[in-house]
């Protein structure tokens, strides 16, 4: 478990220097080339993070590495500046540059390349000795703090949700595929302010407290009005098979409290909507018994099904909320009838999505939030 918290903190720490050199440069653009590599104008930086008491022997090694790979990357493509940038437990931060002695002094019996190379590379070398993980961290949010008028709260929301945006871009596009590994500050601020595609992972927001977390996802995400446009709002929450009825049922109900509108007589039905609801990963017998309880209590059931053994009914489904009807939410069952209704949506749609570990892939070109939880419980603070 230690091994695993100083692997994420050290890949934390790299996607954080990301992040300050995007916001550094909001005109440019930036390239992540590997998780521990990004590019921009003429430059290409290696990012490592060492919080461990080593020896300067170990020091050392740990310089001579990502130094090499530098070198080697270099003398392919002499164009390019390239900086290492690297935190050492005990070492004071600095940038210096290297003379042709201190570049043979640091790679020591590493001598492959020839004495023009080295007094070539030593020009176009930086050496960065970083501030700690938490000194950078905190540089982050307050870039993010001040660059979106947010709370110290709602800006570490907001670096999950960039965060979450590289870690797609690496993890969807191989390295080969570089001209799809590009970000910048534009981007960056389309994703903040039109929410089309925002995913939060909570393991990018490990120094805010959980109800504080909660809380603040709350009100970026899911604060409603009176006014609430009339929109088709898909909630995609991923269960455990046999998950507790009764906590699904309170979720039902909180989304019908909040996310419909069809109680007044005096409504036009053009303002009239309520929310869909999928159980992701429920067991079927499980999803009967929560809709069977609901209906016990007086609710329309509604999920494209309208008697023993029917086929899918996308128009079923899609049926509008009227006072007459009592619609106030609707079900759906299976990945295929979700395809089916993103792909015939009357209105404008929005998807939100909780998920534990990875989300289900989806495709959906309209606004789309995808939300890790670490249990269901937690979705009933957020909504």
């Amino acid at each position: 478990m230690d091994g695993a918290y100083i692997a994420l903190r050290g890949y934390k720490f790299q996607f954080d220097r990301s992040i300050l050199e995007i916001f550094n440069n909001p005109t440019e653009l930036v390239e992540i080339e590997q998780l521990q590599d990004y590019g921009f104008d003429d430059y290409l930086v290696q990012v490592k993070y060492h919080n461990t008491d080593y020896t300067p022997a170990q020091q050392k090694q740990k310089i001579i590495n990502p130094l090499v790979q530098l070198f080697d990357q270099f003398l392919k493509n002499k164009t390019k500046k390239f900086i290492l940038f690297i935190y050492l437990k005990g070492i004071p931060p600095s940038k210096k540059t290297l003379s042709v002695a201190e570049l043979d002094a640091i790679l020591g019996k590493t001598r492959k390349f020839s004495a023009n190379e080295r007094a070539s590379f030593v020009n176009s070398f930086t050496l960065i000795y970083a501030e700690d993980f938490e000194s950078q961290y905190k540089e982050v949010i307050q870039k993010i703090k001040v660059s979106y008028s947010k709370t110290t709260e709602e800006a570490k929301i907001y670096y999950s949700v960039i965060s979450s945006h590289l870690l797609e871009i690496v993890t969807k596009h191989p390295p080969s595929n570089s001209s799809k590994r590009i970000t910048s500050k534009v981007e960056i601020d389309k994703i903040i302010s039109n929410g089309r595609k925002l995913i939060f992972k909570s393991a990018f927001v490990e120094m805010v407290a959980k109800e504080k977390q909660l809380k603040h996802l709350n009100k970026l995400f899911f604060k409603t009005s009176l006014n609430n446009e009339p929109l088709e709002r898909i909630f995609i929450i991923e269960t455990q098979p046999l998950a507790d009825i009764k906590l699904l049922k309170e979720i039902v109900l909180i989304l019908k409290t909040k996310w419909s509108k069809n109680k007044t007589k005096t409504i036009p039905d053009s303002d009239r909507f309520v929310p869909y609801v999928f159980f992701q990963g429920l067991q079927e017998n499980n999803l009967v018994k929560l809709k069977a309880d609901l209906q016990k209590d007086g609710y329309v059931i509604k999920d494209g099904y309208d008697f023993m053994n029917a086929s899918f009914n996308l128009n079923s489904l899609k049926e509008r909320p009227t006072f007459l009807n009592k619609l106030f939410f609707k079900f759906i069952n299976k990945p295929h009838d979700l395809e089916s209704l993103l792909s015939n949506l009357d209105r404008t749609g929005e998807i939100y999505q909780f998920f534990i570990g990875s989300p289900a892939p989806i495709s959906f070109n309209q606004k789309h939030i995808e939300i890790e939880i670490e249990e269901i419980q937690d979705i009933k603070n957020i909504i």
